[in-house]
């Protein structure tokens, strides 16, 4: 086509005719510019499909990352929930003449003062979304919004039982040290290694009616609604980033 234009202008410019000429070579002009705009279009479309595809993968693998994330927090809160009630019952044996639950009942429930349930997010598909700046690829803004919510929860998570692991090396293990026999409590056990009968489990008799045994006991019990309620809040985020996600390949497919 660019041929046909070029021979008329040559021939009009032959014959002196200008008007005819300035004519084609608008023409010819014309077909350059939209041979170039078609030709970013299609680099365009093929850039556009590229990265669909791209989005794809991240979105299947953001939904087995966050369907990970939603079972652990559902499994942290199953273990705060369970812990719960069996701290509140020591304090309420406390309050009694004579407890009504055996000592070793009384010792593997304070084993309990030592567990500290913690939720580990896993990150591998955001992590390298945002290490490879593909972040900017996810199409859908509320998602991309509530992945950002996630992640300042997980951060003020990590902080929270940071601050509980502290106390739980600076608190409770040393009361259990000094007033119980520490292999009558024992928080983890090995099978392969089992440790030998306590000395003398009834120490916990001479603490319970103590007041220093029911404010430690308080305090984990405070620790542990903290973290209930984090854990919770986490549960919903995962739910909705999930079903964000399933919603966004649907989309896609």
């Amino acid at each position: 086509m660019l041929k046909f234009f070029r021979k008329i202008r040559y021939k009009s410019m032959s014959q002196n005719k200008t008007a005819k000429y300035l004519k084609y070579a608008i023409g010819e002009i014309f077909l350059v510019v939209i041979g170039i705009l078609i030709a970013l279009q299609i680099n365009n479309w093929n850039e556009s499909n590229k990265n669909k595809s791209i989005e794809k993968v991240y979105l299947k693998e953001l939904l087995e990352d966050f369907e990970i994330n939603l079972k652990k927090s559902q499994n942290t809160i199953d273990k705060i929930a369970g812990t719960l009630p069996k701290l509140i019952s020591l304090l309420e044996q406390s309050t009694l003449e004579k407890p009504t639950i055996s000592i070793d009942s009384l010792n593997k429930n304070f084993s309990l003062m030592s567990s500290m349930p913690a939720y580990i997010s896993t990150d591998r598909t955001y992590n390298n979304l945002i290490g490879s700046g593909d972040f900017k690829l996810m199409t859908n803004a509320s998602l991309k919004s509530k992945i950002a919510d996630y992640y300042k929860y997980v951060d003020l998570i990590k902080l929270v039982q940071s601050t509980h692991e502290m106390d739980l090396v600076n608190t409770f293990q040393p009361y259990i040290i000094e007033y119980l026999d520490y292999q009558a409590v024992p928080w983890l056990r090995v099978e392969d290694y089992p440790l030998p009968p306590a000395v003398d489990k009834n120490r916990i008799l001479n603490v319970i009616k103590d007041q220093k045994f029911r404010n430690i006991i308080t305090l984990k019990i405070h620790i542990l609604a903290d973290l209930l309620d984090l854990n919770r809040t986490i549960e919903q985020i995962n739910e909705g980033v999930v079903e964000l996600v399933r919603q966004q390949i649907e989309i896609n497919d």
